[in-house]
């Protein structure tokens, strides 16, 4: 069982055998169901002044169950989850307000760490494969960036060999919660160009050829677990050399 505070989490979908699964595969973490129903109305006594998580089965006849959610339980965290043949039907629940988005295809490993990232981070995952079709716009004008799932999680069994300095692992950190450059340069105080080197050192230093596979890379390794032991502080007369 895990040790980190429970998170009420609630399944949704048609599949009996589909709720009873993900019910199991849960129960051991901080997951574990509260309620398994078809629909919304078949669930009672869901908080809505507190995170709960919402794992929805979305399917022709529930466009809006995300939509539905969000509307009724504001601090909610919502995984779609679909047929890999209705790639739509992500698209769409990710403009109705999911978090998550991934195929019925995913491993129970993969689940968990998404909904791990999804709670901690406050991110928007989005399975790879979702890429080749056009991403409704509103998924990016929520408050959390969208951040594409592109390669598999790999949970590793120790941590990884930090190579990052203080400085890199927290402008790192901003490109996972997905700010911009400019973003990162305001949030640091520091120059954009300082910023572009960090990161382009980045992307070197872990073999990423762009920021998402560099955020994948920090979620799926547990970076922030890790690193963030040391001071950022540390970085700070780098940065300002480079600004000079």
């Amino acid at each position: 069982m895990s040790s980190e505070p429970g998170v009420p989490t609630y399944i949704l979908q048609s599949d009996g055998l589909f709720r009873e699964g993900l019910r199991l595969i849960l129960s051991k973490t901080r997951f574990r169901a509260h309620g398994c129903a078809i629909d919304l109305e078949d669930l009672s006594e869901i908080p809505n002044d507190k995170p709960v998580v919402f794992i929805v089965g979305v399917g022709e006849s529930q466009v809006v169950i995300c939509s539905k959610i969000r509307s009724q339980y504001p601090l909610a965290f919502i995984v779609a989850v679909a047929d890999d043949g209705n790639p739509h039907l992500l698209a769409g629940a990710l403009e109705d307000g999911a978090n998550a988005a991934l195929f019925n295809s995913v491993s129970p490993d993969a689940l968990v760490s998404t909904l791990q990232a999804v709670v901690n981070g406050k991110l928007i995952l989005i399975d790879a494969r979702l890429w080749s079709l056009e991403i409704p716009s509103k998924a990016e004008d929520r408050p959390s960036p969208p951040l594409a799932n592109e390669i598999p999680w790999q949970v590793p069994n120790e941590p990884v060999a930090i190579r990052l300095s203080a400085r890199e692992i927290a402008v790192l950190e901003r490109i996972v919660q997905g700010d911009s450059n400019k973003h990162v340069a305001r949030f640091f105080k520091i120059a954009e160009p300082t910023v572009k080197a960090h990161v382009k050192a980045i992307l070197r230093k872990i073999g990423a050829n762009n920021r998402t596979q560099a955020a994948t890379w920090a979620l799926s390794n547990r970076v922030f677990d890790h690193a963030l032991d040391a001071t950022g502080d540390l970085a700070v007369a780098e940065d300002h050399a480079l600004d000079r």
